[in-house]
């Protein structure tokens, strides 16, 4: 899941002529500041799937997640909005006062 991200496609895909010809301004980005960026992309995409994967296998608040995935509750929230941006999970309520979150089919 993490590979077929579009933006790890692209980033992929854009290596070559980024760091030899450049970007649209010209400008050629040094190999292991790109690697830099790509390493940063590839962790935030796996991190997604591994919430994906524990919303897909049950879990349903950040807590929850945390234990399934071991992400930091903090990095969780992050990341669920970023899903929710993405309309990959939405906001389905609150069991007590914790906030629910599930797939959008």
């Amino acid at each position: 899941m993490t590979v077929a991200s579009e933006t790890l496609r692209w980033l992929v895909g854009k290596e070559v002529s980024l760091t030899t010809a450049g970007d649209v301004y010209g400008r050629k980005w040094d190999a292991s500041r790109f690697e830099g960026i790509l390493t940063s992309v590839l962790e935030r995409e796996y991190q997604k799937n591994q919430i994906y994967l524990a919303l897909k296998e049950g879990s349903s608040c950040v807590r929850d997640i945390s234990k399934r995935t071991g992400l930091e509750l903090r990095r969780i929230s992050y990341l669920l909005s970023e899903m929710e941006k993405i309309n990959q999970v939405a906001f389905k309520g609150y069991q007590g006062s914790v906030p629910v979150f599930g797939l959008i089919s």
